[in-house]
């Protein structure tokens, strides 16, 4: 008789996986080791799509039955079976990771592991170096729902710090990824965005203290919000702070866009102001994908449009 052929139809290679997590009780070992075993013999052989369908399949599984540890393990293997295959950042590469990640818990390293390993996938197979802007804002509102906001925007700052390799990459990016979807939200996530600053220049003036060259004090609306503004070797991170003061004096809820203009403008004219002064000192401010998430729907709110970039 010839010999089998080698079987690489998902639809075959998953049930077979799956049901052992439908036993009672479940067997998550098995069914990890034999989608591990799966996966390598389709990467082998080349078959990357069938070996990330298979991955994906039994890690979203493994996750829901709070099996952390081995659905977190088949989830990085996901990532890697994406970099052996050279696959590209794209709405259904993304959404594989982020529904997976969305499974997760914050318990323990397992999270991580896969964040970091996504952010890297992400980084050399898209075209952003410091990783996918979509990537970084759902990572971003997954934290913000899973702690309390001050805590979450200080976790992400100390993620943003060692992503930035302790301030050896340019800061600006990552911290624009956590900043401006803060600032974006209806009404403004001020108190995060400030705490995440504070973090993430506290820690980059640790590592190098030339970083912060001077501090001034603008005036608060709010006495509880804290005011200063840190004047840094970073344009990008001068913009964001005085960007967070301006939508600070966003309208509250049911304001007109005439009301909130006043006689001089308001805040839309300084934001406008704020963008065309940074546009010629940061190549990050330029950036379309930075300028998408900046906050239009509230500087609408401002200025009855869509502000001018």
């Amino acid at each position: 008789m010839p010999p089998r052929a080698n079987i690489t139809d998902p639809a075959k290679l998953l049930p077979p996986i799956l049901r052992l997590l439908e036993q009672s009780p479940p067997d998550a070992y098995s069914a990890q080791q034999k989608a591990r075993t799966t996966a390598a013999r389709l990467l082998a052989s080349a078959h990357y799509d069938s070996a990330i369908q298979v991955l994906f399949g039994s890690a979203k599984e493994l996750l829901k039955l709070k099996e952390w540890g081995s659905g977190c393990d088949l989830a990085v293997y996901l990532v890697q079976a994406y970099e052996r295959g050279e696959v590209n950042v794209t709405a259904e590469s993304k959404a594989r990771l982020t529904q997976l990640l969305a499974l997760t818990t914050g318990e323990g390293a397992w999270r991580k592991k896969l964040v970091d390993s996504a952010i890297k996938w992400s980084a050399d197979f898209g075209d952003c170096p410091g990783g996918d802007p979509d990537i970084h804002q759902y990572l971003g509102e997954l934290y913000y729902k899973a702690c309390c906001k001050r805590d979450a925007a200080i976790m992400l700052a100390d993620l943003m710090f060692q992503w930035c390799h302790e301030g050896a990459k340019d800061p600006g990016p990552y911290a624009c990824q956590v900043v401006l979807p803060y600032i974006s939200l209806t009404p403004p996530a001020i108190l995060p965005a400030k705490t995440f600053m504070q973090r993430f220049l506290s820690l980059l003036s640790t590592k190098h203290p030339e970083f912060i060259m001077s501090s001034l004090t603008a005036p608060a609306e709010a006495p509880a919000v804290p005011t200063e503004v840190s004047l840094t070797i970073s344009e990008t991170l001068n913009f964001l702070q005085l960007a967070i003061l301006s939508v600070q004096r966003a309208p509250a809820e049911g304001v007109s866009g005439v009301q909130a203009r006043g006689t001089n403008g308001g805040i839309g004219k300084d934001w406008e102001s704020l963008v065309r002064r940074y546009k010629g000192m940061s190549a990050v401010i330029r950036d379309e994908g930075v300028q998408e998430v900046g906050p239009k729907r509230v500087m609408s709110i401002a200025i009855g449009a869509d502000p001018a970039w």
